[in-house]
C-alpha cells in the first residue's frame, strides 16, 4: 500500500498519507482532553487534583484558564498535566467555551 513512498523523507511520507507531524497530534489530544477534564460533564477524574484553574477572577482569557503547578524535575515537564497550559490558555474563548467538543477537534 505504502511501498512507492519508502525513499520519500519521514515529513513528505505523513504528508502523502494525510497525517500530521506526531507532536501536533500530540497537542491536538491534550487539547481534547483538557476539555473533556475542564468542561465535560461526563468525566470522572477529580479535577482539582489533577489540574487548577487559575484563581484570578479578572482575566483576559476564558474563565477556564489553567494555572502551571511548579515542578521540580525535568521529567515532570513532559506530564500530561503541566505540558499543554500555553496551548489550552492560549485559545480563545469561543473555543474553549464552546458546548461540544468538536469545535477543539477542528
Amino acid at each position: 500500500m505504502f511501498k512507492n513512498l519508502t525513499h520519500l523523507p519521514f515529513e513528505v511520507r505523513l504528508a502523502e498519507i494525510g497525517l500530521l507531524p506526531l507532536n501536533s497530534r500530540r497537542k491536538r489530544v491534550d487539547l481534547i482532553q483538557t476539555y473533556r477534564i475542564a468542561r465535560g460533564p461526563d468525566f470522572t477524574l477529580e479535577f482539582d487534583g489533577f489540574i487548577k484553574l487559575a484563581e484570578k477572577e479578572h482575566l483576559r482569557v476564558h474563565p477556564f484558564k489553567l494555572q502551571r503547578k511548579l515542578v521540580h524535575m525535568e521529567v515532570q515537564w513532559n506530564a500530561f498535566s503541566w505540558r499543554n497550559f500555553g496551548a489550552w490558555n492560549g485559545h480563545p474563548d469561543e473555543v474553549i467555551l464552546s458546548e461540544t467538543v468538536e469545535i477543539v477537534k477542528c
